[in-house]
């Protein structure tokens, strides 16, 4: 029995030795999976200094140098290079970020501080590559960067995912929100020739002017009311609801309002800088572009 464990021990590590060199590491299989993707896709792509993530500028940036301590609305998609998970910038309240630069995508809990700079993150191809605001980069993030192993089960992203963001840093966010709001337009069946457009880029149709007392810019009225989202989706409605114009978060309705008499009913598209601002609240995501439907009771 002696005299046979050698042999069992080299048997044992001749097998160990065709397991290790069988057996591919995360990081391996990471950087398999993104060249398969660019290869299946014919991308043209270009590896960002000696990382793993890869990039290609769709559009040239035209604003001013991105700098990681100012604060920008960012849009974006994303989706797993295997396309189980894909969140795409639609009309949806997602994929919106408005916060110090540095935070993106992380968030400001894992970040830190807006000053943050991680050696080889996308931020810093953002930063480095695309240089300014106003323009679009792809860039191809290995899953060991962002959700590892285990993935992103509140977000759906499934574990080893690499993903594929296309981002696109705003600085001056008019011309983009104004096209948010006649797509939505477009989307919900109406016209937007039908639509008066006011020089704060807030839209409005008078459905039934009203005949009762006027509203004021101060009126305290009484509304049924329905908020969507641009992408059509019911965000908030309410039946003789009170509603102090003077006093309210959205600014847009001192300005909409006082269109019609009470008795009137009004259909308006509002800028998020007439309604939460380009940071949102706990209810309302980020640089939302606002629907409402209102009638002003009598």
């Amino acid at each position: 029995m002696t005299k046979s464990i050698p042999c069992i021990l080299t048997v044992f590590i001749f097998l160990a030795g065709c397991a290790k060199k069988e057996y591919q590491s995360f990081e391996e299989l990471d950087n398999a999976n993104i060249r398969e993707y660019i290869r299946a896709n014919n991308l043209k792509v270009s590896q960002y200094k000696e990382t793993d993530l890869f990039y290609e500028v769709l559009e040239e940036g035209t604003g001013n140098p991105i700098d990681y301590k100012k604060m920008y609305p960012v849009v974006y998609t994303v989706k797993s290079l295997d396309g189980v998970y894909n969140s795409a910038d639609t009309l949806s309240s997602s994929n919106r970020y408005a916060d110090y630069f540095g935070y993106f995508p992380f968030g400001s809990a894992y970040a830190g501080t807006p000053t943050v700079e991680r050696e080889g993150d996308f931020k810093e191809v953002i930063r480095e590559v695309l240089k300014k605001t106003n323009g679009k980069i792809r860039i191809i993030v290995p899953s060991r960067l962002m959700y590892g192993r285990n993935g992103n089960q509140s977000l759906g992203i499934p574990s080893n995912a690499s993903l594929d963001y296309v981002v696109t840093v705003h600085d001056n966010f008019v011309d983009y929100e104004d096209g948010v709001i006649q797509r939505a337009m477009t989307k919900a069946g109406l016209n937007v020739e039908d639509f008066t457009k006011r020089e704060d880029n807030s839209y409005y149709h008078i459905i039934e002017p009203g005949d009762g007392d006027p509203v004021s810019a101060d009126s305290t009225v009484t509304v049924n009311y329905t908020l969507k989202n641009p992408d059509g989706a019911v965000k908030n409605s309410g039946t003789d609801a009170k509603l102090n114009l003077a006093g309210g978060t959205v600014t847009g309705f001192t300005k909409i309002l006082p269109l019609i008499n009470k008795g009137g009913k009004i259909r308006f598209f509002l800028p998020s800088t007439l309604g939460y601002g380009i940071q949102g609240d706990s209810s309302m995501p980020p640089f939302m572009s606002l629907d409402f439907e209102v009638e002003v009771k009598k």
